[in-house]
């Protein structure tokens, strides 16, 4: 069990081996079919795009559930049927660029197939990331997003490339997207941007360790797991005013007592350019991972 800044992991220990992470000499190379897809979804943006055809058929999509600096990740399709789940797994988005060693989930996605996913990727870092604290609104890098070539995964010994091109322009999107959802919230966006301080979370080791030491007990007899993200507004006095928590991957039986422990967190209010505090959120992801 681990808890770090901007991530509660929940996890149940059993045995397990890693594997490796290598490519072969030849990668499957799988070309986009469709032009990128954005969804400006009430509690979240998704950017999806699809890649070869018929029973070659895959899908791309990046989501956020905030502003974030860094994104969700999905890749879903037949190519990765011999992947496995948390397993040593090169990520790669362009050529010169040396393979991160990352960590994904595997799951399923209806109509297309066995997907991996990441709860949060950074394109510098991969999955191995430990915010500091923010000042004015976290964003996605365009600039670093041009240079994407691709999306790649390597494990033992296979790499698949989905062949997205230079992301830029789609981060923009995303980005424009994620400042519609702070309206949405009845937050200020352009009080964001121009920020001093977004809210610190003070009493974190205490709260975060009281979620992670629980894993639901109807989501664990099933062997469910998710990752979910969760969002609290933080008023001016830096007071938790509400929680809201949102599933990444589809659960039946895995209701989090979150919110519930988030009651009692307490933050160092957001602060404006003025130095005046304001209303704003907090955001993290919750990982329910059984560890086989």
């Amino acid at each position: 069990m681990r808890v770090v800044s901007k991530l509660i992991t929940v996890t149940l220990v059993a045995c397990g081996a890693a594997s490796a992470a290598h490519a072969e000499k030849e990668p499957i190379v799988i070309e986009p079919s469709s032009k990128w897809h954005v969804d400006f979804a009430p509690n979240k943006c998704r950017l999806a795009r699809t890649f070869g055809e018929d029973e070659n058929r895959h899908l791309l999509f990046f989501e956020q559930f905030s502003p974030e600096k860094t994104v969700g990740l999905t890749v879903s399709g037949p190519s990765f049927d011999r992947f496995k789940t948390r397993q040593k797994t090169g990520l790669r988005f362009f050529e010169a660029q040396e393979a991160l060693e990352t960590e994904p989930f595997k799951g399923d996605l209806d109509s297309v197939g066995p997907a991996m996913i990441y709860s949060t990727v950074d394109l510098e870092k991969g999955d191995d990331i430990e915010d500091g604290e923010l000042t004015s609104l976290p964003q996605l890098d365009a600039a670093l997003g041009e240079k994407v070539e691709f999306v790649a995964l390597q494990q033992r010994g296979r790499e698949v490339q989905l062949r997205s091109g230079p992301l830029g322009e789609a981060f923009k999107v995303l980005n424009q997207c994620t400042q519609s959802l702070l309206s949405d919230w009845g937050l200020d966006a352009e009080k964001h941007l121009a920020a001093r301080q977004l809210p610190k979370w003070k009493n974190e080791r205490r709260v975060a360790g009281r979620i992670a030491r629980v894993y639901p007990r109807s989501a664990l007899n099933r062997g469910e797991q998710s990752i979910l993200r969760m969002r609290v507004i933080v008023n001016e006095k830096g007071e938790v005013s509400e929680c809201a928590i949102n599933e990444a991957t589809t659960t039946e039986k895995l209701e989090s007592p979150a919110c519930k422990e988030m009651l009692k967190a307490e933050f160092s209010p957001a602060i404006d350019s003025t130095g005046q505090p304001f209303k704003s959120y907090y955001a993290t992801s919750i990982i329910y991972e059984i560890d086989r």
